[in-house]
């Protein structure tokens, strides 16, 4: 039997309905729910700068790579929600929606896209750790956005895919690339200087 277009949808929904929240859900799931679809995403840049500014440079390296990916990957969501828009949860209307959202196609979302993408990179650099944690976190993300219904399933799945997709292709860059991160970075390292410098000065 294939998995005609009309049967993933069915799967989409009945796992999205398994997941949201119900309509009388906690406060306090709620709340979590909040964090995990909202604020965790912010851990992602933070991790990145923190790799930027510790000056150890292939740390630089690893986080110019992220960043990469993630712009690459966000681009192409753009252009999947272009030309194959998919309707949010509360636009079909499915389930229940407890977090406002702008209208927009869903697939894939940008959220998990980029979380996905920066933990993949990572991952891809030989950073296991900080990548681990960051996929354990994903999932969080993942699951808070159906949670609170502002996607589907389907969604984290697409931006997954997108991720992968363009992490591994950075990575593969990487040979073409490392010429213009070791720019970026003498550049990175010069400014700082200069400036700590002229600070000393005054």
């Amino acid at each position: 039997m294939f998995l005609t277009s009309e049967n993933a949808e069915n799967i989409n929904d009945t796992v999205f309905l398994l997941l949201n929240a119900p309509a009388h859900a906690s406060t306090a799931m709620l709340s979590f729910g909040n964090v995990c679809a909202t604020w965790l995403i912010l851990i992602y840049p933070l991790a990145l700068l923190v790799y930027w500014f510790s000056f150890n440079r292939d740390k630089q390296q690893a986080a110019l790579s992220a960043l990469l990916t993630s712009l690459i990957a966000l681009t192409l969501n753009v252009i999947i929600g272009d030309f194959f828009p998919h309707p949010r949860p509360f636009m079909v209307p499915i389930g229940h929606t407890f977090i406002s959202h702008v209208a927009d196609a869903s697939f894939p979302s940008d959220h998990m896209t980029l979380a996905c993408a920066i933990t993949m990179s990572l991952l891809f650099s030989q950073r296991q750790i900080s990548g681990a944690v960051l996929l354990v976190m994903s999932g969080f993300i993942a699951w808070g956005r159906i949670y609170m219904g502002v996607h589907f399933p389907g969604d984290m799945l697409g931006s997954v895919l997108v991720a992968l997709g363009c992490a591994f292709a950075v990575n593969k860059a990487e040979p073409l690339l490392t010429p213009l991160f070791d720019k970026l970075c003498n550049l990175n390292t010069y400014l700082l200087g200069y400036l700590k410098l002229t600070r000393a000065k005054h």
